[in-house]
């Protein structure tokens, strides 16, 4: 009875350790799926972060322009109001 004993108690222990191999083996691939996807999720955020920076860089060039335009507008309002000036003392001569 002992050795039969001593070979369920092997058989017990040998079917523990695949059943704990099986966990270990599927727990790793886990791990490396999600240390996968992490670095996915990474690069990611690197690509926005540089196409954030582009669009920043680009809204402030858009910017400065717009302000440039604007002064130029307003340039060309005061020159059509002195234009105006200039034709209206002509024509009074």
């Amino acid at each position: 009875m002992a050795a039969e004993e001593v070979l369920q108690g092997a058989d017990h222990y040998k079917s523990e350790i695949e059943r704990l191999t099986r966990e270990l083996s599927e727990t790793t691939h886990e791990k490396i799926q999600a240390a996968e996807y992490g670095l996915v999720v990474l690069e990611e955020k690197l690509t926005l972060k540089q196409q954030y920076d582009e669009l920043e860089a680009e809204y402030d060039g858009l910017k400065q322009e717009l302000e440039q335009l604007k002064e130029v507008n307003e340039l060309c309002y005061r020159l059509g109001s002195v234009s105006r000036r200039v034709e209206n003392i002509i024509f009074s001569i």
